[in-house]
C-alpha cells in the first residue's frame, strides 16, 4: 500500500515541477499590455536584429553561412556568433521597451 502510495507522491511532485510557468501569467512583461502587445514587441525586436544581423548569419540568398562542400569549423564559428549577436540584439530590443529578461 506505501509503494503505491510513494509511486503517486512522485508523479505528483515530478509533474508539479516539470510545468514551467507562463510568462504571460508570471508578470514578465509591462502591466497593461495584452498578449498580443507582448507578442508584437517580441517578433518587431526579433526582425530588427535578424535584419540588423543579417551578414552573421541570416542572408537573402540560404538560410545557412555555410559554404558547399565539407564543413569548416569557421563556418560554425559564424553561425554561432551570428546566434549569439542576435539573441543579444533581440534581449537589449526588449529591455528597452520595459521587459524583464532572466
Amino acid at each position: 500500500m506505501k509503494v503505491q502510495y510513494r509511486g503517486l507522491l512522485i508523479i505528483l511532485l515530478l509533474s508539479g515541477f516539470g510545468c514551467a510557468p507562463s510568462p504571460y501569467e508570471r508578470g514578465g512583461h509591462p502591466s497593461g499590455l495584452t498578449r498580443y502587445d507582448v507578442e508584437r514587441d517580441y517578433m518587431e525586436c526579433e526582425y530588427k536584429a535578424r535584419l540588423a544581423n543579417e551578414q552573421y548569419f541570416y542572408s537573402q540568398t540560404s538560410p545557412f553561412p555555410f559554404n558547399p562542400g565539407p564543413q569548416n569549423p569557421a563556418d560554425h564559428t559564424r553561425a554561432l556568433h551570428g546566434l549569439s549577436m542576435m539573441n543579444a540584439m533581440r534581449d537589449t530590443c526588449l529591455s528597452a521597451k520595459g521587459y524583464r529578461l532572466n
